[in-house]
């Protein structure tokens, strides 16, 4: 039996030795830090400050430009700001409520409209009660009772004089505590038509102690 020698080992690798060091071509490339980006604050501060410098450049070349006629300018803008302080003041709504400047409503007595009732119905009665006390004494010094009252109203009535109508105007008050009522009253006689303004003065009960028409002007002039 011939033995044959063989291997009953197995068959050995060849050892290769690792390189102590990679070739430079395969090295990794070492990373670079990343650039930090600009945040939007810088972004905008640095637009703002480019726009207030080219505004800066801009109000530079104008003031030279302005320079020989500066003194003009101040007067305009001065002069601009007057007036848009007058339009403030005089249509900014304000806080206190307009003050109407007109007098309060007064209404007429009672006896105003009972003397104009009475001379409208030729009623010297009524007119004479109308009269305070003091205006009855005063007319009774000059001589116009009521009897002489009556016979003008009378008279008035002969010769086609007609009271229409009256009209309130308004009153007001006086300092002494009296007051003045302003009447037009619209009188015709014959085909003449007109109106004619009525003042009464009343006391502090509404009597009437002074009246100014046209008839009492007449007489007044009559009499002097």
């Amino acid at each position: 039996m011939v033995k044959t020698m063989e291997g009953s080992h197995d068959p050995q690798l060849p050892v290769v030795s690792a390189p102590s060091a990679l070739p430079t071509q395969l090295a990794p490339n070492p990373i670079a830090p990343a650039t930090p980006r600009s945040g939007r604050f810088m972004v905008f501060r640095r637009l703002v400050r480019l726009l207030f410098r080219r505004w800066l450049y801009a109000m530079t070349v104008l003031f030279r430009w302005m320079r020989p006629a500066i003194g003009y300018v101040a007067v305009i803008v001065a002069l601009l700001g007057v007036i848009g302080w007058m339009a403030v003041q005089l249509w900014w709504p304000t806080g206190d409520a307009p003050r109407d400047a007109r007098v309060a409503a007064l209404a007429p007595t009672s006896a105003i409209e009972t003397f104009l009732q009475g001379q409208q119905t030729y009623n010297a009665e009524l007119m004479w009660q109308a009269y305070s006390t003091d205006y009855q004494a005063a007319q009774l010094e000059r001589g116009a009772t009521k009897a002489v009252l009556q016979a003008q109203a009378d008279s008035q009535r002969r010769r086609g004089l007609q009271y229409v109508h009256a009209d309130y105007i308004g009153g007001v008050k006086l300092e002494d505590g009296r007051s003045m009522y302003f009447y037009t009253v619209d009188l015709a006689l014959d085909a003449q038509h007109g109106k004619f303004p009525y003042i009464f003065t009343a006391d502090t009960e509404g009597k009437i102690v002074e009246i100014d028409s046209p008839f009492t002007r007449q007489q007044q002039s009559g009499g002097q």
